[in-house]
């Protein structure tokens, strides 16, 4: 897209050819300003000309309530091979949250794009200004889950507990921020900073996947020969340490033992965890965020501050002794048979991954729990679609539904759903299948996860060795999440297709949806014929639009647009009168 043009004519003063320069920019932005107000359905448009240097095209744009919005249009064009149109808009001062200027950006935005062959979002003040809010609430949460876990942490593994056996590479990574932190504000020099100088990232990881070790570690006969056949193989000092490492005597789960008796729903609880990490994360680096992407954001937020709060009054009604925590170890210790410790010396000896059922289990919802974060990155911030919480299911059943609001029954949704057969013995085979549902039942697609346990045996020196290895497959989940995702994005709300398919039948005409756009998605797909959707529902995303009836000419219009009982036009017919 350039702004000027060139033309070869024949020049009688020099009696030859020459290139003659005709520049288009101004009548090319008037039209970009033309077509976003067209769109918008309001402000009227003052075009200033070219201002501070050439090609720089400016114009106001004001609205009926009085504010003023004013554009700039920088074109930039390089040697008639590459050109840039920088925009920059300038907005009155308002109280609250400028919807006008949300709207406007997002429609000069889409007409542009039209035209170029990328748009690249350089500064937003109004979402820096939702940023730093979200982010004060973000704060405030983050705190909360610091102290709750301080608070338990402390209580059963005492003030030191950073320190303990199995933490070494948390404990590190504090020391280091410690020493920053230390150097910041020397004025806390003093306190206990290990939480206040640890990442959210390792806070998630000490809760969540961490076990504490026992000090002392025992080696029985078997593993005694292995470290010495490992050493006498000429293998380095870590490959005898990793192994001594892989033989520690679990104390403590910290996630299971110490934190899940006081969490109602413990899946639901990581996750949003989870969720409110990535939408902090996305926050704290003052990311481009729209109003509605804005609430849900600050849903999230609240969401994971009631999960907190629960349980920490769940934790403070409970005074747990150590003797509860003793005889945790001791089930741990007496559930070790004759079975689990064959299986452990192939997987340790061997070097065979030996899992049980519910590790078994665990891999296969750790690969359906890849396909719901992909779900999640998709469409969690689109208000088109609505995503459910992940849910660890103990059988078969629904792991997380993606739906569609337009209806309110919720029929527009596709539900995945797990089916485990999981035999856990040595050799065997364990398979996942993972198939998507329609809100009636109908299978969309479906695909299996397969696992094969290993085995071994025992050969000479009494050293186990493989016969058959682990093997892992999750494959067919690609093919499943494309499926997945194409269903949903062409076939799981069918009225924006009818909307379309009504138009097109009609040619051209359109009694189903206003000439206003959605106050929600921003999309003209709100229903003013009960034929097709409940008036006011827009097609989209679901949202109720607030209408109105015209007492002049009978017409559903924006509750909005509505003044003293007419609509804008038949209003400005009126006051022509």
């Amino acid at each position: 897209m350039y702004s000027n043009t060139w033309t070869h004519v024949f020049s009688n003063e020099v009696a030859c050819d020459v290139t003659e320069e005709h520049y288009h920019g101004d009548a090319y932005c008037k039209q970009i300003v033309a077509d976003t107000l067209t769109v918008l359905k309001w402000g009227i448009q003052t075009y200033l000309g070219s201002s501070e240097r050439i090609a720089n095209e400016t114009f106001d744009i004001c609205t009926d309530e009085g504010a003023k919005y004013h554009i700039e249009f920088g074109i930039n064009t390089y040697g008639r091979k590459a050109a840039r149109l920088e925009c920059t808009i300038t907005a009155p001062e308002t109280e609250g949250y400028d919807q006008k200027l949300e709207e406007l950006k997002i429609a000069l935005k889409n007409r542009l794009i039209q035209d170029w062959k990328v748009c690249t979002w350089l500064v937003d003040m109004q979402s820096a200004y939702l940023c730093k809010e979200a982010y004060e609430r973000a704060f405030i949460v983050e705190n909360n889950l610091r102290a709750f876990a301080s608070k338990v942490l402390i209580h059963f593994m005492g003030i030191d507990w950073l320190n303990s056996t199995g933490l070494e590479k948390e404990a590190e990574s504090v020391k280091n921020l410690k020493q920053k932190f230390i150097k910041r504000v020397p004025e806390f020099e003093n306190i206990n900073a290990d939480f206040l100088s640890m990442t959210l990232e390792t806070l998630e990881k000490v809760m969540f996947e961490r076990k504490v070790y026992k000090d002392t570690i025992v080696l029985d006969k078997s593993q005694y020969a292995k470290v010495l056949e490992i050493a006498e193989n000429g293998k380095n000092a870590n490959n005898v340490a990793e192994f001594i490492k892989s033989n520690r005597t679990v104390e403590k789960d910290i996630w299971n033992n110490l934190f899940v008796p006081y969490i109602e729903n413990p899946e639901q609880f990581k996750q949003a965890i989870h969720n409110f990490t990535e939408d902090r994360n996305y926050v704290a680096h003052s990311k481009v965020l729209s109003w509605s992407s804005y609430q849900i954001i600050l849903g999230d937020f609240d969401k994971m501050d009631d999960f907190i709060r629960q349980a920490d009054a769940e934790f403070e009604s409970k005074v747990t002794s150590d003797e509860v925590l003793e005889t945790w170890d001791a089930i741990q210790e007496e559930e070790r048979n004759e079975r689990e410790y064959y299986r452990e010396r192939i997987a340790n000896e061997a070097g065979v991954d030996i899992l049980d059922a519910d590790e078994i289990k665990s891999w296969f919802d750790e690969v359906i729990y890849g396909l719901y974060s992909e779900a999640y990155q998709r469409y969690h911030l689109d208000v088109c679609y609505e995503i459910s919480d992940y849910q660890t299911i103990t059988d078969n059943g629904i792991c997380f539904t993606i739906v569609s609001p337009v209806l309110e029954d919720n029929s527009l949704r596709v539900d995945v759903i797990a089916e485990y057969s999981i035999d856990d013995d040595l050799g065997e085979d364990s398979t996942c299948e993972v198939a998507c549902k329609d809100g009636a039942g109908r299978t969309i697609c479906w695909e299996n996860i397969y696992f094969h346990n290993g085995n071994g045996y025992e050969g000479e020196e009494c050293i186990m060795e493989v016969s058959e290895n682990s093997e892992y497959d999750s494959s067919e989940m690609n093919d499943l999440r494309d499926n997945l995702f194409g269903y949903i994005d062409e076939e799981l709300n069918p009225y924006p297709e009818k909307l379309n398919t009504y138009i097109y039948e009609n040619k051209g005409l359109n009694d189903w949806t206003a000439d206003f756009a959605c106050i929600q998605c921003g999309k003209f797909g709100v229903s003013i014929n009960e034929d097709f959707l409940p008036a006011g529902r827009c097609c989209y995303c679901g949202c109720d639009n607030e209408l109105e009836k015209c007492d002049r000419c009978g017409e559903l219009v924006s509750a909005d647009d509505i003044v003293h009982d007419f609509c804008p036009s038949c209003l400005a017919y009126i006051e022509k009168e």
